[in-house]
């Protein structure tokens, strides 16, 4: 592989930002928004309940004035799970909201109760039936603290939305840490929310009466630098990937234990691969800082190829090994028993037809599609594009022959 491609805005940080907008009736604009499915079917949603969103040359902007219904839609809802998010901003704005379950990838179990215990403290009733979750409060959202049994994105994004405008002050110990939550944080911190301590297990948020609209710049996405960086680690090759940051991603680690060179520049990482990936003896994913879940299968698709045995532990979602079905199409040479799987390197690959199972697993079979000698058809690529911008141009730019079925 040889070539550069600049890193798109990121996904898991725009969606959260996307809920906040709704908590102020003036406009806020999102700068380096990534043009993907999941920006574009949450913008839907906004839409639905009464809020106008435009979407140009990767600018997002959101006027959340006009929101007058309190209820989001089941179809719209289903298409994605970050939709979850809009309860906390609703509640905050309104003191009620009906929501139906959240949809997205089909990689587990992830319940919301953390999210509705949490609503719970903060002093909002709640009724469920089989399909939706009525959410209300009889007078305005209170501060408390509130104790994460797990460090859970979502559930901390809700609270923070919930809290920002909520009477008192909110203690969220056991909070996520992810780089996402710091720049949400951030973007709250510039709508005039009071929060401290992102970036930690606690997190305090002082309510506000009032937030304010803002212009934010989206920085890069880690996960998706992850993909071309592992893309590199497995063809081999170098790539420079732009991605407007002075602070590499932490998941540059395994890049090194994968045997990538790794050279850092002030806008940018560069990467090489002189030779057949390492094996990694052992690995588990784990919240942040820990190695992230969304990389396990792109990292799983490089180790296939690698010169040894590797184990990779999954200990967040119990599905995100669906894809070993695939790469087994492929040639791979991989055993798992419960969370554990045992990946034998092979020297080759072969194209095959395999389908996504979910937008990580997706973007697994790519990498090892560039990998595998011969033609492979990934096909269910609607799952990719929830969370990857004109994926098949990125991959030409660092010289893999690609296309989009329609091409042919």
């Amino acid at each position: 592989m040889r070539g550069e491609v600049r890193i798109q805005g990121s996904k898991n940080a725009v969606l959260p930002m996307m809920a906040a907008a709704v908590l102020c009736e003036e406009i806020t604009v999102i700068e380096n928004c990534p043009d993907i499915s999941d920006v574009h079917a949450m913008a839907e949603v906004i839409e639905d309940i009464g809020g106008c969103v435009t979407y140009e040359n990767h600018c997002l902007t959101i006027d959340a004035a006009g929101i007058r219904s309190k209820s989001i839609e089941e179809k719209k809802v289903k298409e994605i799970r970050a939709s979850v998010l809009l309860t906390g901003s609703m509640l905050a704005r309104f003191g009620k909201v009906t929501i139906d379950y959240p949809g997205g990838c089909s990689i587990g179990s992830r319940p919301i109760d953390f999210h509705i215990k949490a609503f719970h403290k903060m002093g909002v009733v709640t009724t469920e039936d089989e399909s939706c979750i009525r959410c209300e409060t009889n007078s305005s959202l209170r501060g408390t603290a509130i104790e994460l049994e797990f460090p859970s994105v979502g559930a901390t994004e809700n609270i923070i939305l919930a809290a920002v405008l909520a009477k008192g002050v909110t203690w969220i110990q056991n909070a996520a840490r992810e780089p996402e939550i710091v720049e949400f944080c951030h973007f709250l911190q510039t709508m005039g929310a009071k929060i401290k301590g992102e970036g930690t297990e606690h997190i305090i948020i002082q309510g506000v009466s009032k937030l304010h609209g803002i212009k934010w710049r989206l920085g890069a996405d880690r996960i998706v630098f992850l993909t071309y960086a592992m893309m590199v680690a497995g063809c081999g090759g170098e790539a420079y990937l732009e991605t407007d940051s002075d602070t590499p991603p932490k998941e540059i680690t395994v890049l090194s234990r994968l045997g990538c060179q790794i050279r850092l520049e002030s806008k940018g990482i560069s990467i090489q691969q002189e030779s057949r990936p390492n094996s990694i003896s052992y690995i588990c994913t784990r919240p942040y800082p820990g190695f992230p879940t969304d990389g396990q299968s792109l990292l799983m698709a490089v180790l296939s190829k690698s010169g040894g045995i590797s184990t990779i532990e999954e200990s967040i979602f119990e599905n995100r090994f669906r894809m070993i079905r695939q790469l087994r199409k492929m040639g791979a040479n991989i055993d798992y028993v419960s969370n554990r799987a045992r990946i034998t390197g092979v020297t080759k690959l072969h194209g095959a037809k395999v389908e996504a199972d979910d937008l990580r697993s997706g973007a697994g079979l790519l990498i090892a599609a560039g990998m595998a000698e011969g033609i492979t058809t990934v096909s269910r690529e609607h799952f990719i594009h929830r969370g990857y911008e004109d994926v098949v141009t990125h991959m030409r730019k660092l010289g893999l022959t690609a296309k989009y079925r329609r091409e042919e």
